[in-house]
């Protein structure tokens, strides 16, 4: 498929305006086994919620390895097929672990197909940079911002499953066997190796500069 297309399937499909439909906030106190009960019964609306409340942070989970077009493009194929109801669990506890699990498996279609994995531009990684989380405890608040922005220079070094796996860790709030799931990861005790030598490097790099 050509890049962009889908996204304008997409939008046209889960509405362009953005509007939000009126019963939103009763989604929002629902724990995600109903919420998907409720999609697999047929509710609309549980579906355009579920869009609006993961797109933008399965883009910034996807821009921290891939190009921003083709991120795009498996964000709405993702949900295509969501609406195209085929095949789907009867039974999801975690939507947004089944979500991130299905977006990189899609990502890494696409590039298994011929979409080559462009270099991430520098523009695209300040944009959608992680978020320094306060699990990461090597900030002198004398001197906050400058430091922060040294730490901030070695997290955008860092590898991109390294990136992804402290996304998920820190600013999404997975756990690791969740993460491991997600990333197709042996287990979760690849994960703790993952994030400890990445919060490792962050501190070697950080003593380093100061």
């Amino acid at each position: 498929m050509k890049a962009g297309k889908s996204y304008y399937r997409a939008q046209n499909a889960f509405g362009k305006s953005g509007k939000i439909p009126d019963n939103f906030a009763e989604y929002a106190e629902l724990p995600d086994v109903e919420i998907w009960q409720r999609f697999i019964a047929g509710d609309w609306d549980v579906l355009i919620y579920i869009y609006h409340e993961y797109t933008a942070r399965l883009l910034r989970f996807g821009l921290q390895f891939a190009p921003r077009e083709l991120v795009k493009d498996a964000i709405q194929d993702l949900f295509l097929y969501l609406k195209e109801r085929k095949k789907q669990p009867q039974k999801i506890q975690n939507i947004p672990a089944y979500l991130y699990k299905s977006l990189y498996r899609i990502i890494r279609k696409k590039v298994e197909y011929g979409q080559r994995l462009a270099v991430i531009g520098e523009d695209q990684v300040k944009e959608w940079r992680i978020v320094l989380a306060s699990e990461i405890s090597l900030i002198n608040q004398e001197h906050k911002n400058e430091q922060r922005k040294k730490l901030q220079l070695l997290l955008d070094k860092l590898s991109a499953r390294q990136r992804q796996a402290l996304l998920l860790y820190y600013y999404e709030g997975f756990t690791y066997r969740e993460i491991a799931e997600i990333m197709d990861l042996k287990d979760k005790s690849s994960v703790r190796k993952l994030v400890h030598r990445a919060i490792d490097m962050l501190r070697d790099g950080f003593t380093a500069r100061t």
